[in-house]
C-alpha cells in the first residue's frame, strides 16, 4: 500500500509540472572565496531587464536613451545590474567595430553577393521604383539605399531614375557610424554591469563573451559554457554546477557555503527610467563582483548538503510579474 501511495504521489507531481524539466538537486556545496572579501550572509541580486526593441526606428529611439544612461553610469561611477538580450550585444559590439547591427547587415551586404533567400526577404520588406532596365544587381542594390535613406528619414531623397552605387550606400552607412560612436563608447567601461539573455540557439556562442547568462536552462551545456555566473528564469529544484554560481529568479540558492543568493528581476521598457534616480542608487550586490570570484576544494572535508529555501518570510523577490515597471531605486 505504501508503495502504491508513493507512485500515486509521484505521477501527482509529474501532472502538476506538465512537461516542465526538474533540474536535478546534487548533495554538496561549494566553498568559494570572493575577491572583494564579500561578507558571509544573505544577498539579492536585484536586476533591471531592458526591453530591445525590434523595429529600427524604436531601437534608435531606444539606443538615445540607452547611451545617455551609460554615459550617466560611467559619469558618476555607478554600476547597475542589467540584463540585455544577446542581440543588443552583439549590435553593440558591432558598432564598435564600425560594422552595422546584426538585423542590418543584408542592407549592408554588397548587392552582388546578395544570396537569393536574402533577395526574398528584401522584396517582402521594401516595394520601390528603380530604372526599368537596371539588372537585377542594381534594383536590389537601390532597395538597400532606400533602406538607408528610410533610416536618416531622408526617404524622400530618393529618386527611382538614379543608378545608386556600392559608394553611394557607403556614404550613408559612415554617416550612420558617426551617429553612433558614442554608444561603444561608453558600453566598453561598464561591460561588466551587464548579464546577457540567451536562448538554446546562442547559450554557447554568449557564453564564450564570459559575461554572466539570463536563461532558461542550461540546456545540458554546463561545461562547454564558459561564463562562471548562469540566472536561470525558474527552476523546480536549486542546482550546483561545479565551478560556477548558478541563482535561480525568485528563489533562495543555499548551496554556496555560508552564503544565500536571491534574485530579483525588474522589467525596464525605457533606459531613461534609470537615470532619474541614478545618484541614489543603493550600494547592493553587484554582479560585477559576484562573477569574481574561486572555488576552495578543500580535501577530506564532506560539505553540508545542498538544501532549498522557499520564501517563507514573503519577501518581495517572488513579487515581480512580467512588465511590472512600478518601481524606484532607493
Amino acid at each position: 500500500m505504501k508503495r502504491n501511495a508513493f507512485v500515486l504521489f509521484l505521477l501527482t507531481v509529474l501532472l502538476m509540472t506538465g512537461c516542465q524539466k526538474l533540474i536535478a538537486r546534487r548533495d554538496e556545496s561549494q566553498v568559494v572565496e570572493f575577491a572583494n572579501k564579500m561578507p558571509k550572509g544573505e544577498y539579492t541580486l536585484k536586476i533591471y531587464k531592458l526591453d530591445y526593441p525590434k523595429i529600427p526606428s524604436d531601437r534608435d529611439a531606444f539606443y538615445e536613451k540607452f547611451s545617455i544612461l551609460m554615459s550617466k553610469m560611467v559619469a558618476h561611477n555607478k554600476d547597475i545590474n542589467l540584463i540585455i538580450p544577446f542581440e543588443l550585444y552583439q549590435d553593440i559590439k558591432n558598432i564598435g567595430k564600425r560594422d552595422v547591427r546584426e538585423a542590418e547587415k543584408i542592407y549592408y551586404k554588397p548587392a552582388s553577393e546578395l544570396t537569393e533567400e536574402e533577395k526574398e526577404f528584401i522584396d517582402s520588406k521594401i516595394d520601390i521604383n528603380y530604372p526599368e532596365n537596371a539588372g537585377i544587381f542594381q534594383g536590389y542594390l537601390n532597395k538597400q539605399v532606400y533602406y538607408w535613406l528610410n533610416y536618416l528619414k531622408r526617404e524622400k531623397d530618393y529618386n527611382p531614375s538614379n543608378y545608386y552605387t556600392e559608394l553611394d550606400k557607403m556614404k550613408m552607412v559612415e554617416e550612420i557610424f558617426e551617429n553612433r560612436k558614442m554608444i561603444s563608447k561608453t558600453f566598453e567601461p561598464i561591460e561588466n554591469d551587464f548579464i546577457i539573455e540567451v536562448n538554446s540557439s546562442n547559450i554557447e556562442e554568449a557564453g564564450k563573451t564570459r559575461l554572466p547568462l539570463y536563461t532558461e536552462s542550461t540546456l545540458g551545456k554546463e561545461k562547454s559554457i564558459l561564463s562562471s555566473v548562469i540566472i536561470l528564469k525558474r527552476a523546480s529544484w536549486e542546482t550546483l554546477v561545479s565551478d560556477k554560481i548558478v541563482l535561480t529568479e525568485g528563489m533562495i540558492t543555499e548551496n554556496i557555503k555560508d552564503y544565500e543568493f536571491g534574485v530579483r528581476v525588474i522589467n525596464i521598457a525605457n533606459p531613461s527610467s534609470l537615470v532619474e534616480n541614478l545618484e541614489n542608487e543603493e550600494k547592493g550586490l553587484k554582479i560585477k563582483d559576484l562573477k569574481n570570484f574561486k572555488v576552495i576544494k578543500p580535501k577530506g572535508v564532506i560539505l553540508k548538503k545542498a538544501s532549498v529555501k522557499e520564501n517563507e518570510k514573503g519577501r518581495d523577490i517572488l513579487k515581480i510579474k512580467d512588465g511590472d515597471t512600478q518601481w524606484r531605486i532607493n
